[in-house]
């Protein structure tokens, strides 16, 4: 029993690092988006930022690499639907990107875990579509659910989550719970922060 519970609690742990590593790299990345909203990690930690975060995702990785690796790779697909069209320094457009790296992550860590990834990860992203279309529209961004609306995104989370749950159950609950902890966690420290 006990080897079990060690292990869920390594696997949240791993998924809630990963979270935060995603958060200050996404945050460094929008920074002069987020300058409107007034809640930016990277403002406050600056150039450090990127280092932090790799620090934070190396930590992650070292208690379950191919769980953590295959959710960074999950974020980073999913970050570059809004940019599919888009030409980056690689010479690849962001969709080519994406494949690129859904292929690798699937030869390193497996087709299911890597669909898993990009399944909890776009429930995720569209979720928080939702919960931020406001705020995203005050800021100039379109969103998804601004784009496509809002019953529609919070219906494509929920069959997202439900599948990402039917192609490998076996890691569900350590991530939903590790990112569950993660989500409350930010919301308590914007909050403090917004006072």
């Amino acid at each position: 029993m006990w080897p079990e519970i060690y292990n869920f609690l390594l696997n949240v742990s791993a998924v809630i690092l990963c979270c935060i590593a995603v958060k200050l790299t996404d945050d460094f990345l929008d920074q002069e988006f987020d300058i409107h909203s007034g809640i930016n990690w990277a403002q406050r930690y600056g150039a450090g930022t990127m280092v932090y975060a790799m620090l934070i995702l190396a930590l992650a990785a070292a208690m379950n690499p191919p769980l953590t690796l295959s959710l960074f790779l999950g974020s980073y697909i999913v970050g570059m639907f809004n940019q599919f069209t888009r030409l980056f320094p690689s010479h690849l457009t962001g969709w080519q990107e994406s494949l690129l790296v859904f292929f690798i992550g699937a030869i390193l860590f497996g087709w299911n875990l890597m669909l898993f990834a990009v399944l909890f990860v776009l429930s995720v992203q569209l979720l928080d579509d939702c919960l931020d279309r406001h705020l995203d529209s005050m800021c100039g961004m379109r969103n998804l659910a601004q784009k496509y609306g809002l019953t529609e995104c919070a219906l494509l989370a929920l069959f997202c989550l439900m599948v990402a749950w039917l192609v490998n159950e076996q890691i569900f609950s350590a991530v939903f719970s590790g990112f569950v902890i993660f989500y409350l966690t930010m919301l308590h420290f914007q909050r403090r922060a917004s006072q």
